[in-house]
């Protein structure tokens, strides 16, 4: 009996002894559809021929899930084999939207997936109720707050799914009431003109400013913060801003309750902390932006700490860092300020780095550029590199970063990143203008010639007075310096029967070379030779003072003639206006002279002076205003050619009056009045630009209201003679051309001037 059971124990020792040692034969994996099994055989902690003993089953079915692929796991044993069954996640096959039209459906799909939904991820189910919830927030915030969205998931053969948005878009929910209670100092009207929101009103289908939004409310918040603490309420808060909506959900309410507060003037001003040895405390407080005695502005303030730096900047502290810390004195109503200066370092600039220039060549960008490499870094200098770059219109983007150098404290890089627009033009159409009609343009030109910056452009204008053909050519560096060479040949034929002026017809031809010589970064002295060969002839009702000229050029009864002449001329121009096409601020003033040699027919001078101030009223608003004077005269025993009297009238002088029909008045031998001109000449304009109601962008469109003056006189100046006009007037930059419009009442003309109360014109002058 013993040895029996002896022989048990040993038999039944080795099995478990077998069992303890089993080890994995094979791994089997079941369910899969589209998944290749190497992705369950890469985040297994097993395989073939491990110990069976040592697998943590938990453990690996833990890591198959955490790939998202699958919804279901499972792993079992056969004997030696191991089987593992998944059930996989289903793959989306579509997107798709019923009932959007307030958002194309493109947009949706491109916010969804960012939430992980979109053709061909991984179907997870409880996206979806996080997808209902985005959707509806993008309708709340267009103030649809009875949206509703409802989504559907629709299974396809090999384990896809279409998902489905049923949209609601319902009625927009406006806004009816806005209510601001602690208003003292304002009415509730002079505040609400601060905000964006409003409640519901004529506009408000075109302005879309009666629908709620979250963000928007933020952000009126701060501009009522800001009206009040510009205005000397520093202690302004705002203690609770409430929005209620109706039970329909149509209409929705605001109320904001404030605290003014006291108001505060500036008392004391002090500057103190660490200043460069060539900058004195006295010339700093110079760029304050408040003084002693002065309502609180905040705005005023921030404008202080900012010039102080910038200033500090245009001296190599590029990172110097100013606060201001206010001292309150409540007894007194006053804040006296501390602007505590931490210059830092001195910076240099290693390296200028131009990026983005596939066409045109380092050089052209690099010789606009005032500030160096390998010498401080002066902020005004940065500044004006942009903003000559920006005048070559080469450009559509300019973008200058200042990188600090790696390892260094005291060096930066220049980091000029351009986006260039094409400079080649060519262009056929037609342009309309109230005194010539239908205006055919042709013109081919070239601003960046081969990346060069030169420019070639050749241009032919048709019209019922002026035609023009013209070829040009121009090197704004002929040397390092930045003296400019170019040449031009032109052909120009007048014919004056529609203009008032007396029917005369000229044919000209001319050559010209033209120099310029920059006198400092505002300052152009330009000067050149033309010479012009004139043809003209004489309507048989010109005035006898046509006939005289023909007369002394010509022979005695002639109504032709050559008139011909070699002319020098120069100028003078300074120009700081901050935009070359709708200037906000600075200025323009040029002189001109012109003076032809006794070589030819024709001696005569000319002398021009215009001068225009830009400024700015406010953020959105300019003001300018333009003086031009003129004279002219002959020398020697020469008659002064009559068709280079100077005229007024017209878009570009007078509006309100007919081009060229503002002057002294002669009969022709048909006993019509024709406007003779004169070589004296004034012409004054005062104008202010504003936004076209309704946009909120100037960049291309802007109207205009205008008050106009001009005279041309044959000998003194006369009040009398002054002709003056007020309308309005409005400017597209098309892609024809720019295209200007006004409408303008006379103010003083008389029984003989030839008025035209609506003017436009189209097309590019050449």
């Amino acid at each position: 009996m013993k040895k029996i059971l002896s022989l048990i124990f040993v038999v039944l020792s080795f099995a478990v002894m077998a069992e303890e040692d089993l080890r994995i034969s094979d791994i089997r994996v079941e369910g899969l559809q589209r998944i290749d099994p190497g992705l369950i055989f890469n985040n297994i902690p097993f395989e073939i021929d491990d110990r069976i003993d040592d697998i943590d089953f938990s453990k690996s079915i833990s890591l198959i899930y955490k790939t998202g692929q699958f919804k279901d796991v499972a792993i079992e044993r056969e004997g030696q084999v191991i089987i593992i069954s998944v059930r996989e996640r289903p793959v989306i096959n579509d997107v798709i939207f019923h009932g959007t039209e307030s958002f194309q459906p493109e947009a949706l799909k491109e916010g969804l997936s960012l939430m992980n939904i979109a053709s061909g991820l991984i179907f997870n189910n409880g996206d979806i109720a996080r997808a209902e919830r985005e959707i509806t927030n993008n309708y709340l915030s267009q103030g649809k707050y009875t949206a509703n969205v409802r989504a559907e998931v629709v299974p396809l053969e090999r384990n896809r799914v279409d998902i489905n948005f049923y949209v609601e878009e319902g009625r927009l929910s406006r806004i009816k009431g806005i209510a601001i209670v602690g208003n003292r100092s304002f009415t509730q009207n002079e505040l609400l003109d601060e905000f964006s929101l409003k409640t519901t009103n004529v506009m408000s289908w075109w302005e879309k400013d009666d629908r709620y939004s979250k963000q928007t409310l933020m952000g009126d918040l701060e501009k009522l913060r800001s009206f009040y603490m510009d205005r000397g309420f520093m202690n302004f808060k705002i203690n609770s801003s409430v929005v209620s909506i109706s039970k329909d959900k149509k209409k929705i309410y605001i109320a904001l309750t404030i605290e003014e507060g006291d108001k505060f003037s500036v008392g004391k001003l002090k500057l103190k902390g660490d200043i460069p040895e060539n900058i004195s405390f006295a010339e700093l407080e110079k760029e304050l932006a408040i003084t002693e005695g002065d309502v609180f502005n905040r705005s005023k303030v921030n404008e202080s700490t900012s010039n102080v730096a910038s200033s500090l900047g245009n001296f190599g502290f590029a990172f110097a860092n100013v606060s201001s810390v206010p001292t309150i004195d409540e007894d007194k109503k006053t804040v006296n300020f501390t602007f505590y200066i931490d210059k830092g370092k001195k910076i240099y600039v290693r390296r200028i780095n131009v990026l983005g220039n596939e066409k045109t060549k380092d050089e052209v960008i690099r010789r606009e550029l005032r500030q160096l490499e390998s010498s401080w870094f002066a902020q005004d200098k940065v500044d004006r590199s942009k903003t000559r770059l920006t005048r070559t219109q080469f450009f559509d983007t300019i973008d200058i970063e200042t990188p600090t150098v790696p390892g260094v404290s005291d060096q930066v890089d220049l980091n000029i990143k351009v986006a260039e627009r094409n400079t080649g033009r060519i262009q056929i159409g037609a342009g309309l203008s109230s005194s010539e009609g239908v205006v055919g343009t042709l013109s081919v030109a070239q601003d960046n010639f081969l990346g060069t910056g030169n420019r070639i452009a050749t241009a032919i204008s048709t019209g019922d007075i002026n035609k023009t053909y013209s070829l040009s050519f121009t090197d704004p560096y002929w040397t390092e310096d930045g003296v400019s060479r170019g040449f031009s040949i032109y052909r120009r034929d007048v014919n004056t029967k529609d203009l008032g002026t007396g029917t005369y017809n000229t044919s000209s031809m001319g050559f010209g070379m033209n120099f310029g010589i920059p006198l400092s970064e505002y300052d152009t002295l330009t000067f050149g030779v033309t010479i012009d060969l004139t043809e003209l002839e004489l309507g048989s009702d010109a005035p006898i003072g046509y006939k005289n000229y023909c007369a002394s050029v010509a022979s005695a009864g002639s109504l032709n003639c050559d008139t011909d002449s070699l002319s020098l001329w120069t100028g003078w121009q300074t120009d700081s206006r901050d935009n070359m096409i709708f200037p906000t601020k600075g200025y323009r003033v040029s002189l001109n002279g012109d003076v032809t040699l006794p070589v030819f027919d024709m001696q005569y001078y000319k002398i021009t002076a215009t001068g225009e101030q830009f400024f700015p009223v406010s953020e959105n608003i300019t003001s300018r205003i333009k003086g031009t004077i003129g004279y002219a005269e002959s020398y020697g025993d020469e008659i002064y050619p009559f068709f280079k009297n100077f005229t007024v009238g017209g878009q570009s002088t007078l509006r309100g009056y007919r081009q060229s029909s503002v002057g002294e008045k002669v009969l022709d031998t048909n006993g019509q009045y024709i406007t003779y001109g004169g070589q004296k000449m004034v012409a004054i304009s005062a104008e202010t630009y504003f936004p076209v109601p309704f946009m909120k962008k100037m960049e291309s469109f802007r109207m205009s209201a205008f008050v106009d003056g001009g005279g041309v006189f044959e000998d003194s100046l006369t009040a009398s003679e002054m002709r003056y006009s007020a309308g309005i007037g409005a400017t597209w930059l098309s892609p024809f051309g720019p295209l200007n419009v006004s409408l303008a009442m006379p103010l003083n003309d008389d029984n003989l001037d030839d008025t035209e109360t609506f003017q436009f014109g189209m097309g590019t002058n050449f």
